[in-house]
């Protein structure tokens, strides 16, 4: 079985490390070639010599299963490059935050993602987690490597199916409107998340993110939300966010994934702190000549 994993950053890295050490033919992908990418965790730095190539040496391959751990925002650049090296029955497995892409690729299965990390210069600093979640359906090639890596204690990616996948893909892209929008904005980690005044700021647009999910069915209770701030106040003070590193970093952010996803389908519902921070995250990627 031959297994690909597009993006080798802060989510990619992880899963890559773990598809190495099983039996399969794997290739991983990334902007820039490279001998190989270093993961820091449990404070020790280590190198894992797996050559990273580019996508341009990736012509002429056929994969049964494709890992994207790019970010949304390399999906549209993607969307021609996959069919490329699949073949009838690839299974192309999501691994971004937010919502609004899976039609894009045949085959694909969304994931819901906890890796939690941050990509530096020349690391990748691990900070906690690396599970994968996706709806519960056979699979045949997944399902194999779902197999595999169970028997093997030393891979410790899981990649779990749940029948209530569509109730845990909204829990997390409400996790990613509160921490990401808030980390980004303040540009500032986790550590604010200790300041009553922001976790007052952060439960108000849980709460309006919920009922924009809520409208059709009450998918998002009242105790998920006391979870998820208790889940903020949990992480450790120096850990930012995807799109914290992308605003301190000057690159786009997923916002058209998350807070446009939840501003385009509130309809009627007030929702001033959702549109507050939307249109400010807005304003930064139309600063980055993005709109």
């Amino acid at each position: 079985m031959k297994i690909a994993c597009i993006g080798i950053g802060a989510v990619g890295s992880i899963i890559a490390r773990e598809l190495k050490k099983t039996d399969f033919d794997v290739d991983l992908y990334s902007r820039r070639a490279s001998s190989g990418f270093t993961i820091y965790e449990n404070g020790e730095y280590i190198t894992y010599n797996h050559p990273v190539k580019t996508m341009a040496e990736a012509r002429g391959q056929r994969y049964d299963i494709i890992f994207v751990a790019s970010k949304a925002t390399a999906l549209e650049d993607l969307k021609p490059v996959i069919p490329a090296v699949s073949h009838e029955g690839t299974e192309v497995i999501l691994c971004q935050n937010g919502m609004g892409y899976d039609s894009w690729f045949q085959n694909s299965i969304p994931a819901v993602v906890y890796i939690s990390g941050q990509k530096k210069e020349d690391h990748i600093e691990h900070f906690r987690d690396s599970r994968l979640i996706i709806p519960d359906a056979p699979r045949r090639h997944l399902d194999r490597l779902i197999e595999h890596s169970e028997q093997d204690e030393n891979i410790h990616l899981e990649i779990n199916k749940d029948p209530e996948f569509e109730k845990l893909r909204y829990e997390k892209l409400l996790i990613n409107l509160g921490v990401n929008t808030i980390t980004a904005l303040s540009r500032n980690t986790a550590r604010i998340f200790r300041d009553p005044e922001i976790t007052a700021l952060t439960e108000a647009l849980l709460k309006e993110g919920q009922a924009v999910i809520n409208q059709k069915s009450r998918i998002i209770t009242d105790d998920f939300i006391d979870a998820s701030i208790r889940l903020f106040q949990s992480y450790p003070d120096h850990m930012g966010t995807s799109m914290y590193y992308d605003v301190m970093n000057d690159t786009a952010t997923e916002y058209e994934f998350i807070q446009k996803y939840f501003h385009d389908n509130k309809n009627d519902l007030e929702t001033p702190v959702l549109d507050v921070t939307y249109t400010l995250l807005k304003g930064y990627a139309i600063g980055r000549g993005k709109n």
